[in-house]
């Protein structure tokens, strides 16, 4: 705090809050808030991230899982579905997932599989965070059809996950290599 010359954890909070203060201080703000797990930076901080600056919104997320809240979880979620910088949305999953927000997994579902309207840095976030849900009765369907999706990053994501435990994914993989073998070739 002394560094950034604020007295008080509210001043550090009016220093990641003012956006006329230069991208440095407002992440150092960030930090030293994630830093002291300070619960009551955790609005101002999700609004620094939501503005989308790259740098900030990481530090922010950083911040934000430090602190380990998910008080404001669905905050997180509309930034996730709304109409944020691309940056402010993926550090949005990466926090959702990183804390383990088992209320995001609908979200989760709607970005992976959002093929014509997300980048695909995006959508491979948002499979990768399906997998901390993938015990999760919706998670595993999704899961599997991101098997056949057309980046094979995002398929890798889908094949990383946990082991499903209702064997959704182990069923598809195997009617897919059974079908796989019936059409290949017999090599000669």
């Amino acid at each position: 705090m002394g560094e950034l010359g604020a007295g008080s954890v509210t001043g550090v909070m009016r220093i990641l809050s003012d956006r006329s203060e230069s991208p440095e201080r407002r992440e150092s703000a960030a930090a030293v808030l994630g830093g002291l797990r300070c619960r009551e930076a955790v609005e101002p901080l999700i609004d620094a991230l939501a503005e989308g600056e790259q740098k900030l919104s990481w530090t922010c997320m950083t911040a934000l899982t430090n602190i380990g809240s998910r008080r404001m979880a669905r905050r997180l979620i509309e930034i996730v579905r709304g109409g944020y910088p691309v940056a402010a949305r993926q550090e949005t999953i990466h926090t959702l997932w990183r804390l383990q927000e088992v209320r995001a997994e609908q979200v989760f579902i709607w970005v992976a599989g959002s093929i014509e309207t997300e980048e695909e840095y995006t959508r491979d976030m948002a499979t990768e965070a399906l997998g901390n849900t993938c015990e999760r009765a919706a998670s595993q369907p999704a899961l599997a059809t991101r098997l056949f999706d057309p980046s094979v990053s995002i398929r890798y994501a889908a094949l990383c996950a946990k082991l499903d435990d209702n064997r959704v994914i182990a069923n598809l993989a195997t009617t897919v290599l059974a079908n796989w073998k019936a059409i290949r070739p017999e090599p000669r």
